[in-house]
């Protein structure tokens, strides 16, 4: 494993881990207990390498789930977690968090429908429709409470490139403005209020 993208600032930490290990390489002695609960070793090996990133973090931080599923610290601050298929991105905030890791891929194009409305101001090219997709994700993961439909609840006003990197969106008549970074071919969209 290692750790391609780390940022702190005074409430954030921002933190971008690749998988490189299979699950069958990895201690899982540690994490037993927890795992025997998921079916497939993908599964099990996103557990255990959240723990892991978590703990580069802060070895003191430990997470739980609230009833809709989200993940919750002990520390009295708010995390989201997302992973793709060899990163695991985490996103820690004084305040409530959502956050989004996604491959940028042609694979994008084939579902846009799914999430893509009249409403929203998004060009049709692989870049955009991920971006859209991620911070779509992303505020379904900051909500916490279930019950989107990305197709008609979220909507993409602006994508801003270059100085910012934010996307301008709205949910339930507010206006939010999502940050995003590119790693390794990955978009990761995040949000904190």
């Amino acid at each position: 494993m290692s750790l391609l993208f780390l940022k702190k600032d005074g409430e954030s930490t921002i933190a971008v881990w690749k998988i490189t290990e299979s699950f069958e390489n990895l201690n899982t002695k540690l994490y037993q207990n927890e795992i025997n609960k998921f079916k497939s070793n993908k599964r099990k090996l996103e557990y255990i390498c959240t723990r892991l990133l978590l703990n580069v973090i802060d070895k003191k931080l430990k997470i739980s789930y609230n009833k809709y599923g989200a993940p919750i610290l002990n520390n009295n601050k708010y995390i989201s977690i997302s992973h793709t298929k060899k990163l695991i991105a985490i996103v820690i905030n004084k305040n409530k968090v959502g956050a989004d890791v996604e491959l940028i891929s042609q694979k994008i194009l084939k579902i846009k429908s799914r999430f893509i409305s009249n409403n929203d101001n998004v060009s049709s090219n692989t870049e955009n429709l991920t971006l859209a997709w991620s911070a779509k994700e992303c505020i379904f993961k900051w909500h916490q409470k279930g019950n989107i439909n990305f197709k008609e609840d979220i909507q993409i006003n602006k994508i801003i490139k270059d100085p910012n990197f934010e996307i301008y969106t709205k949910f339930q008549n507010q206006e939010l403005i999502l940050n995003y970074e590119e790693i390794n071919n990955h978009f990761l969209v995040y949000f904190c209020k």
